[in-house]
């Protein structure tokens, strides 16, 4: 083994940060059934009433900004520890314009309005009759 191996395995933190994996990856699949469970709820409100709970709504929201923090600590994106070492995400209020509906909104446009006659009328020059271009010609007289 060369020297960088032999620090590496030696290291404490190394060992520590093993022990943080083990713990955070279980701590992963146990917020992963809280998320279902939440879930589940939430849809059988939504089905009884038509709209989720609020507060619920908002714990979710913490809920996923913790399992991105799980995730990024376990993937070694992050060194930073998330709860219940570091400190758990704000919980958030849901958005109340963003408020999901099944309703469908049609909107007619409007025709454009042909353009009104003015006070005078149009004067148009009349056709003359085929029959007066024939005699042009002619002198009948």
């Amino acid at each position: 083994m060369t020297d960088d191996v032999k620090t590496h395995v030696k290291s404490t933190t190394t060992w520590t940060r093993l022990i943080y994996l083990i713990l955070y990856a279980i701590i992963f699949r146990v917020a992963s059934i809280v998320l279902f469970a939440i879930t589940i709820i939430q849809f059988i409100k939504a089905l009884l009433t038509g709209s989720p709970f609020g507060q619920l709504q908002s714990f979710g929201g913490a809920l996923a900004e913790y399992n991105k923090q799980l995730v990024a600590y376990l993937s070694y994106q992050s060194d930073e520890k998330p709860f219940p070492v570091g400190p758990w995400p704000p919980q958030t209020p849901p958005e109340s314009g963003s408020k999901a509906s099944d309703d469908v909104i049609i909107v007619a446009e409007e025709q454009p309005k042909k353009p009104k006659p003015s006070g005078k009328p149009k004067s148009s020059p009349t056709p003359k009759p085929k029959d007066a271009d024939d005699d042009k010609g002619s002198n009948t007289a």
